[in-house]
């Protein structure tokens, strides 16, 4: 007999529930930045788009460099006659027919020509923007072919290799804060509640909102490739202790529960070494806002059957439905 295909949900000690408490987070950047030039000129080349992501050191926008490019021919040329009048010098002095004020000066000229072609090459290379780390364009603010002065803001670019998420706790919980290790949260994206992203805790303020006597709680949330999130959007933070004993509570389905002959909850556990479930007696605790029951006995990161759990039995032979 062919093995029954089965859906599966992966369990995740991120699931694991101490008097869970869900609070109304905002999305924000790392940091946002203003890019500007170092140097004026006129903008030739701006390929970025507003709301677009752009990789770290793709170019964002860059100069007429006609100029600077003169200006690094012109100090390689003269530090090319500084080092011919100083080698110059050098044998006249060995000689002894030139003073040693004179070597001195043609010594520090050349010396002079060589800052000078640094800074006309370090100009050069400040006619072109590129992007200091991975970032959303969320505003150009000049248009191209304008002419610029050095500092002018041209386009304010956020960090978003990571995305920081802030939450208003209220102080008879910031004793939890005193061991943030304990600290467990993940990140609801409107009702998606079966894809929690987790979080991890980053900082918090310990000086309270003048208003609401709140303290502001900030996570960090690795960025998702696969999923839009932009700085700015609202998201349910879901925050809990964590907790390694046996009763701790973990976030299931309510189609993952089973139950045998006599009346005690169970759900079959994915054995994928061998592909079959066996059964797991667990307790059942509540059911939290999104529908999902509230069990302990299971330790996390197990993958249960969260469909047609009736129809199995112990060392059954199954195998994962992905979809058809």
């Amino acid at each position: 007999m062919e093995p029954r295909a089965v859906r599966l949900y992966q369990v995740s000690s991120n699931n694991n529930f101490q008097a869970a408490r869900h609070f109304v987070g905002r999305v924000d950047a790392v940091n946002t930045v203003d890019l500007s030039f170092q140097v004026s000129g006129r903008i030739i080349d701006m390929p970025v788009h507003q709301g677009k992501f752009v990789a770290k050191g793709t170019l964002i926008a860059a100069l007429d460099s006609s100029d600077y490019q003169l200006a690094v021919r012109e100090a390689e040329l003269q530090l090319e006659q500084a080092s011919r009048d100083l080698e110059r010098t050098r044998t006249l002095f060995e000689r002894g027919t030139l003073p040693q004020a004179k070597f001195d000066q043609a010594e520090t000229a050349y010396k002079l020509r060589k800052v000078a072609l640094v800074t006309a090459q370090r100009n050069l290379a400040y006619t072109r923007i590129l992007a200091p780390f991975d970032a959303l364009v969320t505003r150009r603010l000049v248009d191209p072919f304008t002419n610029v002065p050095a500092g002018a803001q041209i386009v304010r670019v956020q960090n978003v290799e990571e995305f920081r998420v802030h939450i208003n706790v209220p102080e008879n919980l910031m004793a939890t804060l005193e061991s943030p290790e304990r600290l467990m949260a993940d990140a609801i994206f409107g009702n998606d509640s079966e894809h929690p992203l987790p979080l991890k805790y980053h900082e918090h303020e310990t000086e309270p909102n003048s208003v609401a006597q709140s303290y502001r709680v900030t996570f960090s949330l690795a960025r998702q490739h696969e999923k839009t999130i932009l700085p700015g959007m609202t998201v349910t933070v879901r925050v809990s202790e964590a907790s390694n004993r046996p009763d701790a509570m973990i976030d299931i389905p309510q189609s993952a529960l089973d139950s045998d002959a006599e009346g005690k909850f169970r759900v079959w556990v994915y054995q994928p070494k061998k592909s079959v479930v066996t059964a797991q007696p667990v307790k059942v605790h509540g059911v939290t806002k999104q529908g999902h029951a509230l069990v302990a006995g299971l330790s996390g990161n197990e993958q249960v059957v969260s469909a047609g759990v009736r129809l199995l039995h112990d060392n059954m032979p199954v195998t994962p439905f992905n979809g058809f």
